[in-house]
């Protein structure tokens, strides 16, 4: 996420290090939660061989997934072009993602990972994605991240506390949105776009014309707003690109399609939310 970059300020490349095998970081100090400009943030500070490493869990709306950065010198040797195993217990094989890594003139190296679960074997996009499951979170123990022979630790032990922290700051958003949050804890069915393939098509070719003037491309990041007929009432860029044009064609784009409108506990019908983050590319030919 570009908010965890312009917090590390990264300048200069660090000089590549080589790992060392299971190297890890205990905390220094507690949780520290923020919420500035509608982006939910809880930290931690860390320590691994008498240098300073940081951790942010991060989001900028109501989701099971959460945005995770570590940062510190340990990670000096990862590369963005490799993989990277993830784990959150000693017991648990985990998965492989792509992560943003970046050099930093303060921690040397940022790993930034989107999109995750806490505490699943893999990261998953079924099911209530309006908050964080707390139950999960309480199982880990830890944040590992591996490249090859070499793994970096943070000793986070349960992230509940974190969980919860982001789950209220969310909170706020949505009643900023006008959704009881309870309820949309509670639902049996998210809101889906009713043809998820040609949804994307149209964002794409809504997409592709902007963005090729601008030579932009880069993570779109929207909510759509719906009510209890399915129909899509207003929608929201939560990372605008910086192009109004292209803000407003994808959105345009995202409320064209119908949706299936989200279930409350009782069954019936309510408002709700559906979000996209999917990173979009231009297409250049000759």
């Amino acid at each position: 996420m570009r908010h965890f970059l312009a917090a590390f300020a990264a300048l200069a490349c660090a000089t590549p290090l080589c790992a060392a095998p299971a190297t890890v970081a205990m905390p220094t100090g507690g949780w520290v939660s923020s919420s500035e400009g509608g982006l939910c943030r809880v930290q931690r500070a860390f320590a691994a061989d008498g240098r300073a490493h940081l951790l942010i869990l991060e989001q900028n709306a109501p989701d099971r997934a959460v945005g995770i950065a570590l940062a510190g010198p340990s990670l000096a040797s990862f590369r963005p072009e490799t993989p990277l195993r993830v784990r959150f217990a000693a017991d648990r094989a985990g998965f492989e993602t792509r992560a943003r890594i970046e050099p930093n003139s303060q921690f040397g190296q940022v790993v930034v990972i989107e999109g995750v679960w806490l505490g699943n074997t893999l990261p998953q996009r079924d099911g209530n994605r309006s908050h964080i499951d707390v139950a999960l979170a309480e199982h880990v123990d830890r944040i590992a991240v591996a490249q090859g022979s070499g793994e970096v630790g943070f000793a986070t032990g349960a992230l509940g506390d974190a969980a919860r922290a982001l789950n209220a700051c969310t909170a706020q958003i949505m009643r900023g949105w006008g959704l009881d949050p309870e309820v949309q804890y509670r639902l049996q069915r998210s809101a889906a776009p009713v043809d998820a393939d040609r949804m994307m098509k149209r964002l794409r070719k809504a997409y592709a014309r902007p963005a090729l003037r601008a030579l932009q491309q880069g993570t779109i990041d929207l909510v759509v707003f719906t009510d209890a007929l399915g129909k899509a009432r207003d929608c929201r860029l939560l990372v605008a690109t910086g192009y109004e044009a292209l803000d407003k064609a994808m959105c345009a784009a995202a409320m064209n399609e119908g949706f299936t409108p989200a279930l409350g506990a009782d069954g019936q019908a309510t408002a709700s939310f559906w979000r996209l983050r999917t990173r979009l590319r231009v297409a250049f030919s000759g």
